[in-house]
């Protein structure tokens, strides 16, 4: 899945710094429902399987270290289960930092018909899509 290992850091990296981050207030000129509508978007891109869409959102340093079938597969991996997508029950927006950069992140929680879906997708200063966890519940 991640033989690309060298590319994939900077994705990875963000990946792994949501998982255990501590909540901070949005990074200064982030708008929560600007956040939040973001958001909602990519989830139900990515709930739908149009991970181009949501690799065409991506910051270019972070589109560039991973591909379409890595999202895919991500994605295929967390939800395996977890039935067909209903819909987004709640959602909640957090700031967060690492490395100097402070970025948004939109926490999604989904319905599906038989478990519920995370996604925690994490946003620069300019709503491009810098990392994301997904995340059966």
């Amino acid at each position: 899945m991640y033989h690309k290992m060298g590319k994939l850091v900077p994705f990875l990296l963000f990946f792994l710094l949501l998982t255990g981050c501590q909540g901070k207030p949005l990074p200064q000129g982030m708008e929560e429902e600007a956040l939040l509508a973001h958001g909602r978007e990519v989830a139900v891109l990515l709930a739908g399987g149009k991970y181009e869409d949501v690799l065409d959102r991506m910051r270019d340093d972070v589109s560039s270290a991973v591909s379409v079938e890595e999202i895919q597969n991500l994605v295929l991996a967390q939800t395996d289960g977890a039935g067909v997508y209903k819909q987004i029950s709640s959602a909640m927006v957090t700031g967060q930092s690492a490395q100097g950069e402070e970025f948004g992140v939109a926490v999604i929680y989904c319905d599906y018909s038989k478990d519920n879906v995370l996604f925690r997708l994490a946003f620069d200063g300019d709503y491009a899509l810098i990392g994301m966890e997904v995340k059966r519940q």
